[in-house]
């Protein structure tokens, strides 16, 4: 295979040697036409036709001390590797310091500028539905990895083989819901959250949704308890004591209210209490199912009639499992993060070295929301199945919680925390999320600290980086105007003033696309699989008296087996830990700058620190929490 490509008026030619004894290496040999190498800027090599029946990677180019030595420019120079196909539409540019550069620094600016302009035609920004975050328009080519699609589409195909060999008869008793489980569907490691009030509060803390208690400082007028009500849940404590000694939390999932949903079906829009009791365990003690107050919209106790309080927890918890599926996980890790991918990718040069960051953290972005649309979203697709907002709630959700999404607050953890009252240990002992989460978010935020000040010696520097600045001003734009549209962006009249503000965009993306999507999707499979502990559709309709219920009324209200089988495929999938490299290892080496790798490296060796900890702390938790351990955590959105 021969390969032909020019550098302005420097032009080369190689030819591809198949390595003795191998079917799989080669080499490719340079040989240039002209000795004018004051104008070769960089080396772009292009597969084409017949070339794309060849699986092959590129590690290096090498000059040959010949050709160099009297121009000074002997050595080797990096080529970006990739274990997958490099298709006919990619090419891979090699540089003397590894296609790294600001662009005030290049030099050769204006081919620069035009190589991003033609890049810019291929992102372009569209809404799949009125109102939500920003995506693609159409998924480049060079984005498109079949082979990720064909291997989950496969997995479906398994699983709902088995569930349909299966006789999906109806449930009979809770016993007979937990022989559910066999070779295809293991047992989830827990069971019984439903019956448990302890387990019920630890959900929000080290469930899939975590990020949505918060202190409760003052009751919410909607929230129809009485001093009188609350005392026997309160221990020692009065109901204003309590307030005050800061042992009360509140989620109010006032979101919800009118959310369409699919048909049959109700989501409420609940309000919880919880209390920090004497041994520090967070437990629910009034759920309310509806916003408004009303004769028929009681609020529920633990000294309610056993299966009354439990179906309550059950509602409560299906119009979680709603919240998480579609803003917490959909909206608010892939959607909004796939606009950042397309807005680097329209402003930065693949040279730029925040381009180099990032990109490794938006690898399968673009390809798994484009597969998610069509397999989860469609018509009478996963959502509209077994999800009880269904594909229009989704979209209704993500578009209402655009408004109050800030990634400075949201979607940066340290603030997020701290706005919701929960960041000390003081005020919640037991944080599984929070604990993990924040090791790792600590261990980003000094890689892109350090990683920045490399490039960036000085605030002056970054202003006079006009690639960063357009990326800085397209970022909260309005999206009428061309822009995401993205609220609490740091910086100033759409600029960055300081390093500290590029530092802080980076670090919450960085940590979204892998920390932040490890919490919402990895444990869905353990939560979801038993269809009490976390139900992500109910039938039937929410009580609206506190009456004594019993086991039945709990089995007639979870969906039937068939769905919930599909319900189990779809999160087994989901949860899987097989695409991709872990955090820190990256898929595609985008960094090649010696200092920069160097820089890497020192992140792989904290990330393994981190790994210690919190191994050691699970060691001695009551309930492991293994989800946000390094080596499980993926360095992008690819699942």
């Amino acid at each position: 295979m021969s390969l032909t490509g020019h550098e302005d008026d420097v032009h080369f030619k190689a030819t591809f040697e198949q390595v003795e004894g191998s079917r799989s290496k080669g080499v490719i040999t340079l040989t240039i036409d002209t000795p004018n190498w004051e104008k070769v800027n960089g080396i772009e090599l292009w597969k084409h036709k017949e070339g794309d029946k060849i699986t092959w990677t590129v590690e290096k180019v090498t000059m040959d001390e010949t050709l160099a030595v009297e121009q000074s420019l002997l050595g080797v120079y990096p080529i970006t590797p990739t274990k997958q196909e490099v298709y006919s539409s990619i090419a891979w540019c090699a540089k003397h310091d590894g296609c790294t550069s600001l662009p005030q620094c290049d030099p050769d600016q204006e081919k620069r500028k035009r190589k991003l302009l033609r890049t810019r035609k291929l992102y372009e920004y569209t809404q799949r539905s009125p109102g939500i975050p920003c995506q693609v328009r159409k998924v480049p080519d060079n984005h498109t990895l079949h082979y990720l699609s064909a291997a989950i589409q496969q997995k479906l195909l398994e699983h709902n083989s088995a569930i349909w060999n299966k006789h999906c008869r109806p449930w009979k008793t809770a016993k007979d819901v937990a022989h559910i489980y066999g070779c295809v569907f293991q047992q989830p490691s827990d069971i019984t959250r439903w019956e448990d009030d302890v387990k019920f509060g630890l959900q929000r803390f080290a469930g899939t949704n975590n990020t949505m208690i918060r202190l409760c400082t003052e009751l919410p007028e909607k929230l129809q308890v009485t001093p009188k009500m609350l005392k026997p849940f309160l221990g020692k404590y009065t109901l204003d004591k309590a307030l005050k000694k800061r042992r009360l939390f509140v989620v109010d999932h006032a979101i919800l209210e009118r959310c369409p949903t699919v048909l049959n079906t109700t989501v409420c829009s609940p309000i919880a209490l919880f209390y920090r009791d004497k041994r520090d365990r967070i437990v629910p003690i009034a759920i309310q199912l509806f916003q408004e107050k009303a004769e028929d919209n009681p609020v529920f106790l633990p000294s309610d009639d056993k299966y009354t309080w439990i179906i309550a927890k059950m509602w409560f918890n299906n119009a979680d499992a709603c919240v998480h599926q579609a803003i917490t996980h959909l909206g608010y890790t892939h959607i909004v993060m796939e606009g950042f991918e397309v807005a680097v990718y329209r402003n930065l040069s693949k040279s730029h070295p925040m381009f180099k960051l990032m990109a490794p953290h938006f690898m399968y972005l673009m390809t798994i929301n484009n597969l998610a649309l069509d397999l989860l979203l469609g018509p009478g697709k996963y959502f509209d199945t077994v999800v009880s907002v269904g594909t229009k709630g989704a979209y209704e959700l993500i578009k209402r919680y655009r408004t109050k999404w800030r990634l400075n607050v949201d979607g940066t953890l340290p603030a997020d925390l701290k706005e919701r009252g929960v960041d000390s240990p003081e005020i919640v002992p037991n944080y599984p999320f929070r604990d993990d989460a924040l090791l790792t978010y600590n261990a980003i935020l000094q890689y892109v600290t350090d990683y920045v000040h490399l490039y960036y010696p000085s605030d002056d520097m970054l202003n006079g980086d006009y690639e960063i600045q357009c990326w800085r001003a397209e970022l909260d734009r309005p999206i009428e105007q061309g822009g995401l549209g993205i609220m609490g962006v740091e910086g100033v009249d759409g600029r960055f003033t300081s390093r500290d503000q590029l530092i802080q965009v980076v670090t919450s993306i960085i940590y979204t696309c892998s920390v932040g999507h490890a919490a919402a999707n990895f444990k869905q499979y353990d939560e979801y699989a038993f269809p009490m502990n976390y139900p992500s559709l109910l039938r039937g309709r929410p009580p609206s008296d506190k009456k004594r219920r019993t086991e039945s009324d709990v089995i007639e209200i979870i969906q039937d087996r068939a769905n919930h089988y599909q319900l189990m495929t779809i999160t087994k999938i989901l949860s899987d830990h097989s695409y991709g490299n872990p955090l820190g290892d990256f898929d595609e080496n985008f960094i090649t700058d010696p200092k920069a790798l160097n820089l890497v490296k020192e992140f792989r060796a904290k990330l393994d620190e981190v790994s210690e900890t919190i191994n050691e702390s699970n060691e001695i938790r009551e309930t492991r929490y293994d989800y946000l351990e390094p080596s499980k955590i993926s360095n992008s959105i690819n699942i």
